[in-house]
């Protein structure tokens, strides 16, 4: 309702959702109505000019409430209205018309940055404008994240690799079970040829029945999914929905169609072959051939479980190196506890702000039972990513770095390690006035054999020298390389020197914490009660660094559990295969089983005979398996800046637990055979 044309066309007008609107005004027509919302630091009453539809889950654009960019000056300083240019916050969406050409306005983009900021600032900005399909948005890893979150393809190709790696060992299951009928069935089929049934129909008739047991199958599937899809979102981390509309129906036909046609199709024919005069006389072949390609197909189902098998080990290796991996710092009992700072003044103020008040923090919690050690920091590893920032250096070289603001704590607290060099002094004035400490990779990227006494080599830097080297720490994940990082205790020793900040998370100041690990609760209740006298009952708000670090890995833990459902159904619907093939084999085999024993041959030697086969089986898919298993997991950890390697070690485990696995399948069939009294089998011979 309203008018979605004009609602944001002046500054005081406001868009809400249904559910919005509804919130705030119940039954009543929202329109026309006041909502005061808080601007930086002083409320401004907006009037409802429209209501709009609540934005789908899978939107990757979400709202509840818009106003219109004209308040844009309000939410930011001057710092960043002067510098949009190079502190890209907000995004741009641009309708084109139909007959537009994307590439050819990529390609007048240059001209129109140019005239607008000019030629020399053009250069140096390093500014590459483009657009992106929105469709792609999500999938497409290659432009920085804005607002739309962006997921790794990778993931999404993998779970349906998986599905179809289990809906194929389904339909070999279902194909081998149903040759291994065959024989039961054919009289069946004789008897019809006998009355005029024509091979067509006999394979019309047997694709027909694979078709209804996939039918039956599609629907129990299609129920399941249902009821379990809240649980698979949890578990992938996704809002998917399921649903009941045409695509779906559509999907559901196909379904039916392929895999009733592909389990079907091999029985049909096999089935419809036989002659009548050879079933009739009871002389049809059981023979070696159609066993070996039901040995063939369980095969491949070994070798697709063998693979789940490896591809699982190793992503749980990776990730227990990623959770156990020495990151350079202290991270275990590490409180994170963001500092309110001053609503009024720019950005390096307000963080300034945040540093004064921890000062009380500090001497509130210092000494307290429970609480080792008090630092603070701009930035946590809540996100993976600090303030990167870009210059110009004397030899007209664009150089970035990252920067933290920290106080003379840090180091210390987090238990870094320095390589060369001091740490800052709290009660050296100098250190907060033209101190920095840069990692071993800043040094390491301006070939510094000796960092101490070194300035960054930019033209507007104000007066500074490194008095430090710590050594290197990952702050960022380790699907990165270490960056070269720059501490300071005030900012503004490095900010009028750059020409780029990108602020990649909060860098409003936060206590870390360190608490024993048995007075964790004592610690954060003792926190509380200093914030609360503090702040006046500010909302209370923490995290822990082992946890915050944890969640970075969070897509890749909940693939490595999805991973691991996939195999433990692989090596079940494997082993009914595996079942199934034991019982044919034992059941053609039964009287040469008995002539053996009859012979002399022992439980034994019988067991080992009867088994080998299935052990060469795993053999010949473990082998087959390795070098996919390899290949696709190595493409995987290469994602990853610090991965473990592939080893032999897991292959032989993959191996053993596949052999365990298929003697387990077979081992009641085999057993069953070695035991049974050769009189009761040949007493009708």
């Amino acid at each position: 309702m309203g008018n979605g044309d004009e609602a944001l066309q002046n500054q005081t007008g406001l868009v809400l959702t249904k559910d919005q609107a509804q919130k705030y005004f119940g039954k009543e027509n929202p329109i026309g109505k006041t909502v005061s919302l808080q601007l930086a630091e002083t409320f401004e009453d907006f009037e409802v000019k429209a209501v709009v539809e609540n934005v789908p889950t899978n939107s990757g654009i979400q709202f509840t409430i818009l106003i219109s960019d004209l308040n844009f000056s309000k939410l930011v300083g001057d710092d960043v209205l002067n510098n949009a240019w190079f502190n890209v916050s907000p995004e741009t969406y641009v309708l084109l018309k139909e007959e537009a050409d994307k590439s050819s306005l990529e390609s007048k983009f240059p001209a129109l940055f140019k005239t607008v900021l000019g030629d020399e600032d053009y250069e140096m900005s390093k500014y590459a404008p483009g657009l992106q399909p929105l469709t792609e948005i999500h999938l497409d890893t290659a432009y920085p994240a804005g607002i739309a979150p962006v997921s790794n393809p990778k993931y999404s190709y993998i779970l349906a690799a998986i599905s179809m790696l289990i809906l194929f060992v389904a339909c070999i299951n279902f194909i081998t079970l149903s040759t291994g009928r065959s024989l039961k069935r054919a009289k069946e089929v004789g008897l019809r040829k006998v009355v005029g049934a024509q091979r067509s129909q006999l394979i019309a008739q047997f694709i027909g029945e694979a078709s209804i047991v996939t039918l039956i199958a599609l629907l129990v599937g299609l129920m399941l999914s249902f009821f379990a899809l809240p649980l698979f979102n949890d578990l992938s981390g996704k809002l998917l929905a399921f649903p009941f509309d045409t695509s779906l129906l559509m999907i559901s036909v196909v379904l039916l169609f392929i895999i009733g046609l592909i389990a079907g199709s091999y029985p049909a024919f096999v089935l419809s072959a036989f002659k009548p005069v050879v079933v009739l006389k009871g002389s049809i072949q059981k023979g070696r051939q159609k066993q070996g390609v039901r040995k063939f197909l369980v095969g491949t189902q070994l070798v697709l479980s063998i693979f789940l098998i490896s591809s699982t080990l190793v992503m749980q290796r990776q990730l227990s190196f990623l959770q156990n991996k020495n990151l350079g710092f202290n991270k275990d009992q590490v409180l994170v506890v963001p500092l309110p700072t001053s609503r009024q003044g720019r950005l390096p103020e307000r963080i300034a702000s945040g540093f004064e008040l921890s000062q009380q923090f500090k001497n509130e919690l210092k000494g307290v039972s429970g609480i080792k050690s008090i630092c603070v920091s701009a930035h946590d590893f809540a996100t993976g990513a600090w303030t990167a920032v870009g210059y110009t250096d004397e030899g007209d070289t664009y150089r970035n770095f990252n920067l933290n603001i920290v106080d003379a704590d840090y180091i210390s607290s987090m238990n870094m390690e320095m390589v060369l060099g001091r740490n800052f002094a709290e009660e050296n004035l100098s250190d907060k006035r033209r101190s920095i400490i840069v990692n071993e990779a800043f040094a390491r990227e301006y070939s510094w054999e000796n960092a101490l006494g070194k300035k960054i080599p930019g033209k507007n830097f104000g007066d500074h020298e490194v008095i430090g080297v710590v050594k290197d720490f990952h702050f960022a994940s380790l699907y990165s390389a270490i960056q070269p990082l720059v501490l300071v205790l005030d900012a503004g020793i490095i900010l009028q020197g750059v020409e780029n900040i990108g602020i990649q998370s909060s860098p409003y100041p936060k206590l870390l914490i360190h608490l024993e690990a048995g007075s964790i609760t004592a610690g954060l209740d003792k926190t509380k009660e200093v914030w609360n006298r503090i702040t006046g009952g500010e909302e209370f708000q923490f995290s822990f660094v082992d946890e915050a670090i944890n969640a970075q890995y969070r897509s890749d833990q909940n693939l490595g559990k999805i991973m691991q459902l996939a195999t433990v159904l692989a090596i079940l619907i494997g082993s009914l295969g595996l079942y199934a093939l034991a019982a044919l084999a034992m059941e053609s085999r039964t009287k040469e089983i008995s002539i053996r024993k009859v012979m002399g041959a022992t439980e034994k030697s019988l067991l080992i005979l009867l088994s080998k086969e299935y052990v060469l089986l795993v053999i010949v898919a473990l082998v087959i398996s390795v070098p996919a298993t390899f290949y696709l997991m190595g493409e995987w950890l290469k994602s990853f800046e610090y991965r473990v390697s592939i080893g032999l070690s897991i292959f032989l485990l993959s191996g053993v637990a596949a052999l365990v696995i298929a003697l387990l399948a077979i081992s009641y069939q085999t057993l069953k055979v070695a035991w049974t009294q050769p009189a009761e089998t040949l007493k009708y011979e």
